[in-house]
């Protein structure tokens, strides 16, 4: 008698979840996006990425920035990883759409990069600045940048 109220009680639970609309269902959730779609679609809300969160993330951003800079004659920071940083944000600069950030030194903002990340070509151009040695402020390009993305460079 046990089994056949057993089996019962299963086909009843089994004709109750196929009588649930579709429509009632959970969605399939959706595809986490990654860091760099993220801060594409940056409102500057609490949604958006930062610098340092996408450097340790993505090695694609990662290489960009390391690449450029290397290439400039400037080595990677130590703080880098660990740096005060802005979120990424979508910025448009000569009808072309980039990522703004910068990271600086903790406890020293006198030292930092301000970057711009171009998502199609994955490459990067920022701007390093930090002391010369001689009481004066050192600055130092990376990534070749337009004339346009300089001047929205120097303001971050």
């Amino acid at each position: 008698m046990r089994p056949r109220l057993l089996l019962s009680l299963l086909s009843g639970a089994a004709m109750v979840l196929a009588s649930v609309p579709v429509w009632a269902q959970a969605p399939a959730s959706a595809p986490a996006l990654s860091l760099i779609a993220q801060a594409q679609q940056c409102d500057g809300g609490s949604n958006c990425p930062y610098f340092n969160d996408v450097y340790q993330a993505d090695p694609v951003f990662r290489r960009a920035f390391d690449v450029a800079i290397k290439q400039a004659g400037l080595r990677r920071q130590y703080w880098v990883r660990k740096g005060v940083t802005t979120p990424l944000r979508p910025v448009e600069i000569e009808g072309k759409p980039r990522l703004l950030s910068s990271v600086c030194e903790p406890h020293n903002c006198g030292h930092h990069y301000s970057v711009l990340y171009d998502p199609a070509s994955h490459s990067m151009a920022g701007v390093y600045l930090g002391p010369d040695g001689k009481g004066g402020v050192r600055t130092v390009y990376f990534g070749d940048p337009s004339i346009a993305e300089a001047a929205v460079l120097n303001k971050n």
